[in-house]
């Protein structure tokens, strides 16, 4: 017996050295408490892939700020403009509860909200980013110095020179190219442009921060409009006409916001600003003149009610995954999801299978393929079930959809920059915002109408080996 002890001492060794990993790794997620579909697809990684499980879970698998060395959560004054009326809809009612209960004081009226897509963006924002008098932040995952993002990185340099402070905040792996090869961006700083990088790949590997990516999109104009949504700064998104066609572009949307919640964006910036570089950014607050302090480029205002919702690991809870899980089961008549990756967590996908048993009529758009093959897989079992239970799912084949919203009893819509996957929900920095403005709806609906009819009924594969196929990518699915 000792004899086996001593050959194989080794091969002990290893199997009680994993064994203490995966139950410290155990210990960590449980102290972040995961969901129980993503507690059980690490737990298959780990035993599956003995230390290199571990290593990855290490590197990849942190969905919160745990040290006080971190990023701090984000704090909100409030910003709402007066009394809310109590005539409107019961939904933004009790989510303004929701969202006042985990310290986010976000909802506010008198705004104006409108939407561009990827074939009217570049005009209105090129002329916003001309008309800047004080100050330019541009927080976005991806920039690149392509036809479109060099015509902007030009405008930049120019508005830096004419005296406009102007800011750039990127992410550091969404941006890597241009992270790794900085020097592309110095004639933007000798310019006077300040340039940023989010959570650097090299200091934050091993520190269990390179996972929490930020994909917020936050393109501030002198803290008086802002514009949010899907798309970065690249060419793949929009830009000048004269470059490409845009039926070559991704599919997506910006929306301009110029209102009192614009108040919201600047401070989830300066607080990243802050995070990154160690320097303030001065935050503008209304002046008590409402609406009159907000001047529109556009003469509609229509008294908007935003509700703007940051969520990430800088907010102590899970709050876009509340309030979305909570409009889906206020929902009456419809539910209409746009969104190019569909992986939700097993709250949010029986709260739209118990929706289709209400009677709610539940439709998702979603591209036929998308940049990722992982995520087309493990979508499928997914988009499979809602369409089985009565749901109605549409494929976009004419190029990537990255386009996402949800829109809820053609009365509300939440809109931004998050997807509906694990990763949106519950680890990268997001921005959302749910909008209650009649002017809005009426934009979207001809652009959703022609998506939709663009697009083919998905029938489901009904083989044995499809859906074993199927149900075995979903185990792992939230960790993709």
């Amino acid at each position: 017996m000792s004899e086996f002890l001593q050959s194989n001492v080794w091969a002990l060794s290893v199997y009680a050295l994993n064994l203490v990993l995966v139950v410290v790794a155990l210990l960590h997620m449980l102290y972040q408490r995961r969901s129980p579909q993503n507690l059980m697809a690490w737990l298959f990684a780990l035993i599956l892939l003995p230390l290199l499980g571990v290593l990855v879970y290490w590197v990849f698998g942190s969905r919160k700020l745990l040290y006080k060395t971190n990023k701090s959560n984000l704090t909100f004054a409030s910003t709402v403009a007066g009394d809310l009326p109590a005539s409107d809809n019961a939904m933004a009612q009790s989510l303004k509860q929701l969202l006042d209960a985990s310290q986010l004081p976000t909802t506010s009226v008198h705004n104006s909200i409108h939407a561009y897509s990827h074939e009217t963006l570049w005009p209105q924002l090129e002329e916003r980013l001309r008309q800047a008098r004080e100050s330019i932040y541009l927080q976005t995952y991806i920039f690149e110095l392509d036809n479109t993002g060099q015509r902007l990185a030009e405008l930049l340099a120019k508005k830096a020179n004419d005296g406009v402070e102007v800011k750039l905040l990127l992410d550091s792996i969404g941006s890597f190219d241009l992270y790794r090869r900085r020097m592309a961006l110095r004639f933007l700083e000798e310019a006077g442009v300040e340039i940023a990088f989010f959570q650097p790949v090299f200091k934050t590997f091993f520190n269990q921060q390179v996972n929490l990516r930020n994909h917020r999109k936050i393109y501030l104009i002198d803290q008086r409009s802002v514009f949010t949504g899907g798309m970065n700064l690249s060419g793949d998104y929009f830009g000048p006409s004269d470059e490409r066609r845009d039926t070559e572009r991704w599919v997506d949307w910006l929306f301009e916001i110029t209102g009192p919640s614009v108040v919201t964006f600047a401070q989830v910036f300066a607080e990243d600003w802050y995070y990154t570089t160690g320097h303030s950014v001065p935050v503008k607050t209304t002046d008590g003149q409402g609406m009159k302090a907000w001047p529109s480029h556009r003469d509609d205002f229509d008294q908007a009610w935003l509700q703007v919702v940051p969520s990430g690991p800088d907010i102590a809870g899970d709050i876009l995954f509340e309030s979305l899980l909570y409009a889906i089961y206020q929902a009456k008549s419809h539910i209409q999801i746009v969104s190019p990756y569909f992986i939700p967590d097993s709250s949010i996908m029986n709260a739209l299978l118990i929706a289709i048993k209400r009677g709610v009529r539940v439709t998702l758009l979603t591209p036929e393929k998308s940049d990722h093959l992982i995520f087309d897989l493990g979508r499928s079992s997914y988009m499979r079930e809602l369409a089985e239970a009565g749901g109605e799912v549409y494929l976009y084949p004419s190029g990537m959809l990255h386009a996402k919203l949800v829109m809820l009893d053609h009365q509300a819509v939440l809109l931004g920059t998050a997807n509906l996957d694990y990763r949106s929900l519950f680890i990268n920095y997001e921005m959302a915002v749910f909008a209650y403005s009649q002017t809005l709806l009426t934009e979207l609906r001809p652009f959703l109408h022609t998506l939709r009819l663009k697009s083919q009924r998905f029938v489901p594969k009904t083989s044995k080996g499809r859906r074993l196929f199927e149900n075995l990518t979903r185990i792992f699915a939230p960790i993709l």
